[in-house]
């Protein structure tokens, strides 16, 4: 029973982490999707200013 208790709490805690970095990337102007491919529209604002 606790093997299973502390996998459990490893999963909540990688999600919760997970969760709070892409939010904190988002929140200051990061694109937050992982690949920031040609489809992300923070992508392409930012091509745009560099252009």
């Amino acid at each position: 029973m606790f093997p299973e208790i502390v996998i459990t709490a490893v999963i909540a805690f990688s999600a919760i982490y997970i969760l709070y970095r892409n939010i904190k990337k988002k929140s200051s102007g990061g694109c937050s999707c992982g690949s920031c491919s040609s489809n992300c529209p923070i992508y392409e604002d930012k091509n745009k200013d560099s252009v």
